[in-house]
């Protein structure tokens, strides 16, 4: 099982994706705003993103306390905190970099996507603040499980993927996304090794992640273009 995912992005015209380097964009809405006024038109309840944007949301690091040996058991099964939830904030965060005070970003509930790398002490500390959190593979977090896991224990229909560009393209180069929202800002970046929409992580692949189907298109007030793709 798996929730309809939507990739929703905004990019330069060479589809880089750090907006603190464009400036001031014509037209009535900053980069940030267009981003949340687009996205929110969808209704989706779920967002899900890597751990450089969930740093973003959470606190700053604080020594964790330690816990007994005997309660590893407990702390290494899938944790749910608020079963009823119905919006979530949703990170990929296979080291447990990401430290919290609260269970919520905005009101959103906080879902952890982890690895087995996580300490017992960091596991117990996401417990005691009220954040959900699935184990979901040994070293890394594998997305195929982890989407199950949020659909089974959510009840989760869709959701939105939000960046960066190697988390949206392992969710790409693994076939897990459905549809592409595309906004293009009148920017062009020319940065190297600046992230991108899709940064699929190793080396390139020999074809082309995927082949996409025009759903829709729009021009905004500023020059910038909106484009849906489905994902074939």
């Amino acid at each position: 099982m798996k929730p309809y995912l939507v990739c929703h992005m905004v990019t330069t015209i060479d589809g880089r994706i750090m907006p603190a380097r464009w400036g001031t964009l014509p037209g009535p809405k900053s980069a940030a705003n267009l981003f949340e006024t687009t996205a929110a038109s969808y209704g989706i309840g779920a967002w899900i993103v890597g751990t450089t944007t969930m740093l973003q949301f959470c606190a700053k690091p604080f020594k964790l306390k330690p816990v007994s040996a005997g309660a590893r058991s407990a702390l290494r099964r899938d944790h749910i905190a608020k079963p009823d939830a119905k919006r979530f904030a949703i990170g990929v965060d296979r080291r447990g970099r990401t430290f919290w005070r609260s269970d919520e970003v905005d009101g959103d509930h906080v879902v952890l996507l982890l690895s087995d790398r996580v300490s017992d002490a960091y596991l117990a500390h996401l417990r005691a603040a009220g954040v959900s959190y699935f184990l979901c593979g040994k070293t890394d977090v594998n997305l195929r499980v982890a989407l199950d896991k949020l659909s089974r224990a959510f009840r989760l229909k869709k959701a939105m993927v939000q960046g960066g560009g190697a988390m949206n393209g392992s969710f790409l180069n693994e076939g897990l996304l459905d549809e592409i929202s595309h906004l293009i800002v009148p920017v062009a970046d020319g940065g190297r090794d600046i992230q991108t929409l899709f940064d699929i992580p190793g080396r390139a692949p020999k074809k082309s992640a995927a082949k996409l189907r025009v759903i829709s298109h729009r021009m905004l007030g500023g020059g910038v273009s909106w484009t849906k793709y489905r994902v074939m």
